[in-house]
């Protein structure tokens, strides 16, 4: 269960600032979840198959678009295209506009309910959660009383935006919650100094770099 903000705004840190310069590729990250349950769970690869996955986020209209970014149609409907080629279904809500912009609204609630829903009509063993966001405790917990183990996946880095740094950080609370907490920035960085072939997978090749994971503001 991707939180689509919280996953542009790990891309894009890869790609402008972060020494590798590359996007977040999604087949590779869930080849890299497969390694992950597997080692975690102490079962054989082949027994961790990731059957389904849903990415969350709040979208502009075409008219906020077309006034926010002139190609933001284009970039938006590449990224369907790239959600769409890898399987992963799509849960978007309207932006809403107001004071400072346009803000996603309720879409965290939507993501909350869905992965509850399905977690327990469909009795998954691990729930993987794509987030940093302390919100989703509430989330963790229900998911705990259903047998389903929780991994997070989450970043903690430093970027610059405008000459300001931002630090963003997953909260405490929630890797304290779930079952498997996986730093995905930590891990990142420990295992390509080791030439890691799975990591190498988690980076788009430099002739697909064009393609946008999103938008991807200050604010997140």
């Amino acid at each position: 269960f991707y939180d689509g903000t919280y996953f542009a705004h790990a891309s894009n840190y890869y790609l402008y600032q972060h020494p590798r310069r590359a996007r977040i590729s999604i087949s590779g990250l869930h080849e890299f979840l497969r390694e992950e349950v597997a080692k975690h769970e102490h079962v054989d690869k082949r027994y961790c198959q990731i059957v389904d996955a849903h990415y969350f986020r709040g979208r502009m209209s075409a008219k906020q678009a077309s006034e926010h970014d002139s190609s933001q149609l284009y970039k938006d409907r590449q990224w369907d295209d790239v959600l769409i080629r890898e399987g992963v279904i799509m849960h978007l809500l309207p932006m809403a506009s107001g004071v400072g912009g346009v803000k996603e609204k309720g879409i965290d609630v939507w993501f909350a309910l869905e992965a509850f829903e399905l977690a327990m009509y469909k009795r998954f063993d691990v729930s993987v959660l794509v987030t940093g966001d302390g919100d989703y405790v509430p989330l963790v917990r229900k998911l705990n009383t259903l047998g389903t183990r929780v991994m997070l996946l989450a970043w903690d880095f430093e970027a610059e935006y405008g000459g300001a740094k931002k630090t963003t950080r997953a909260a405490q609370k929630l890797i304290d919650e779930v079952t498997y907490a996986v730093m995905m920035s930590d891990e990142i960085d420990a295992r390509n100094r080791k030439g890691d072939p799975i990591i190498e997978g988690i980076f788009l090749p430099q002739a697909a770099h064009d393609h946008p994971a999103a938008r991807d503001t200050e604010d997140g």
